[in-house]
């Protein structure tokens, strides 16, 4: 025997003899395997190797080796699971809680044209005078009619401060039209273009599941409640999900005491059934809810639980299909990971996860439809047919899938 290695063998059986007398914690159990030694032994081999031996010493650094591996090891066993260097950490947990650092606006590509497609009131790109249908054509002096959206937001993207200069072209102007503004942190609200489509029937978009949707969807119904809401809309396609917890709670406002929200199935086969526990629904109006392909995770659990129970009618396409449970743990060093331990089963026991929920009412949208329809939704011109399409490139078109939701809860609120 190699006696570099004996020592190695005398741990591993010094800490197997240990794990047979005592409880090992499940996290700890690689320390008394002999798979994990020997692996890790040829990780490190294959590591120095590469340091020593690869063809260009620039181009091999330690800790990006090492990163991309556990990454890509990760990524194997699953989509959803994924390692986190200290920068991608602390974006992780920014996402999760809708904070980031820039103007204030979401854009959408058309026709190979970058195009503001909403302006949020928390930004500085509004009171700079960006407009919802303006295309950017030039960031910090430089001519961007060419380039990509990716190009672009990076450019737009910077330090909490720093000051950035849009240039737009913008319909009904000739001349192109430049904005300058800071960057600033910008928690925006999850829950978003709250308005009555009629007198009776009320609208509300969740973009994203974070801590605080739950208290934003009642505070917006009960301001609903108030103007004469009958029914209820609630948009939920390209929301990718967020907060479980938090999604739970708002099946809550809809559901009575006891009513199972979801089901938790964990490796060990266990079930966690997570069921409300509030006395009373708050809202107990008719409920529509529209969905996309790139609806998922929370979306899905929400509409999923609504629908079992007959307390919403779904509308649109079949959702994207993530059904599991992910923790996330941190590391001393700032990194972190994201690890699938569960997947979900909705109240009646179907699975999420690659299968998605179907909508009552299917209404097959293009994915290219969704952001044009995005687009004219917080369109405030007149303009007529000619001028849009020869600016945007594309003829106005109506929301398909909402109008199938008015006509479905029309009928139920009659």
């Amino acid at each position: 025997m190699d006696k570099r290695y004996l020592k190695w063998y005398l741990l591993v059986g010094f800490l197997a003899l240990l794990s047979s007398q005592f409880y090992v914690r499940p996290e700890m159990r690689g320390l008394v395997s002999w798979d994990y030694w020997q692996n890790l032994l040829r990780y490190g081999q294959i590591m120095r190797l590469a340091e020593s031996r690869y063809v260009d010493p620039t181009e091999f650094d330690y800790e990006q080796f090492t990163n991309l591996a556990l990454d890509g090891a990760l990524r194997q066993l699953d989509v959803h699971s994924s390692y986190y260097t200290l920068e991608d950490f602390e974006r992780f947990n920014n996402d999760a809680n809708q904070t980031y650092v820039g103007v204030g606006i979401e854009v959408a590509s058309f026709e190979q044209k970058t195009v503001i497609s909403d302006v949020f009131a928390e930004g500085s790109a509004g009171n700079a005078g960006i407009r919802v249908g303006d295309r950017i054509v030039g960031v910090d002096g430089l001519d961007l009619i060419d380039s990509s959206i990716g190009e672009i937001l990076d450019l737009i993207r910077g330090e909490t401060g720093s000051e950035v200069s849009i240039e737009v072209e913008r319909i009904g102007n000739e001349d192109r039209l430049n904005f300058k503004m800071l960057r600033k942190e910008i928690t925006l609200q999850s829950v978003s273009d709250v308005s009555m489509l009629t007198d009776t029937i009320g609208f509300v978009r969740v973009r994203q599941f974070t801590d605080d949707t739950d208290t934003e969807l009642a505070d917006a119904l009960k301001g609903l409640a108030k103007r004469g809401m009958e029914g209820l809309i609630i948009d939920l396609r390209g929301n990718p999900g967020g907060r479980l917890e938090t999604a739970t709670r708002m099946a809550s406002l809809f559901l009575d005491y006891d009513q199972i929200i979801l089901k938790v199935q964990s490796r060990d086969g266990i079930e966690e059934v997570i069921r409300v526990e509030s006395e009373k629904a708050v809202f107990e109006v008719p409920v529509v809810i529209l969905l996309n392909r790139q609806s998922a995770s929370a979306s899905e659990i929400l509409a999923g639980a609504l629908q079992d129970h007959g307390r919403a009618v779904l509308v649109g396409e079949k959702s994207y299909g993530k059904g599991s449970v992910q923790s996330v743990f941190g590391f001393n060093d700032g990194g972190g990971m994201k690890l699938t331990i569960a997947r979900y089963l909705l109240p009646k026991g179907a699975v999420v996860n690659g299968i998605g929920v179907s909508p009552d009412y299917e209404v097959d949208v293009p994915e290219e439809d969704r952001a044009r329809s995005l687009l004219q939704q917080h369109l405030d011109l007149e303009i007529n047919e000619a001028e849009f399409l020869s600016f945007f490139g594309f003829a106005p078109s109506g929301d398909r899938v909402l109008e199938k939701a008015l006509e479905v809860i029309l009928e139920n609120t009659r």
